[in-house]
């Protein structure tokens, strides 16, 4: 659901004043997640039914919740930390100016007993790039559970690719010295059509 149609939706369904929190808190939290990333060997691995959660972000989200600027790697890049994968309160939180529903998305938020961060780690993925290196694209990511504290429950990790077709058709019109920055798209939307349909997700996290 769309942003400012979650936000419309919650506000008709008012039928008491909503809770609120202070939303340093939930950039606080958000912190304490990106200093607390762990390597899979440092925590257990998730069970299926743990690649679900309440609240569930990209990476680049996380660092917009903790007031952070997103990096200018390729690993933080909005096309590879897709907006389908956030929970909507999340980004209504980065993206209301209004005091009260920020206070209201904030308590939705820590009252979350779970978090699930997706963070990519890693874009071999040179065509997608503009770079000219004739290879399929891959991508590699860890999907880590937090508690309500921010501490790490457990860590998988994913790794997907460029379809065949698709980097085959980019291979074979790619006959210059560069990619094309049309082709390259192609590419990146197809890497983020794929991280979306495959990228373990669990059961069905509890409504939003």
């Amino acid at each position: 659901m769309p942003v400012v149609a979650w936000l419309a939706a919650a506000a008709c369904g008012h039928k008491a004043h909503a809770p609120e929190a202070d939303p340093a808190k939930v950039t606080a939290l958000a912190a304490k997640m990106i200093d607390d990333s762990p390597v899979p060997a440092a925590v257990r691995e998730c069970k299926p039914e743990e690649l679900a959660a309440p609240v569930e972000v990209t990476f680049r989200t996380l660092r917009e919740l903790a007031g952070q600027k997103p990096g200018t790697e390729t690993e933080q890049a909005e096309w590879i930390n897709p907006h389908d994968l956030d929970t909507p309160a999340a980004r209504a939180f980065v993206e209301t100016v209004d005091a009260t529903n920020k206070r209201e998305v904030a308590a939705r938020l820590l009252a979350a007993p779970a978090w699930l961060v997706y963070r990519v780690d890693l874009v071999n993925a040179p065509m997608a790039i503009g770079v000219k290196e004739l290879k399929t694209g891959t991508i590699g990511m860890r999907l880590i559970r937090y508690d309500r504290a921010a501490h790490p429950v457990c860590v998988t990790v994913f790794n997907f690719q460029n379809t065949r077709a698709k980097t085959d058709w980019a291979i074979s019109i790619t006959n210059k010295a560069y990619v094309d920055a049309a082709v390259a798209k192609e590419l990146r939307d197809d890497l983020t059509a794929q991280y979306l349909k495959l990228v373990p997700r669990g059961v069905p996290a509890p409504a939003r």
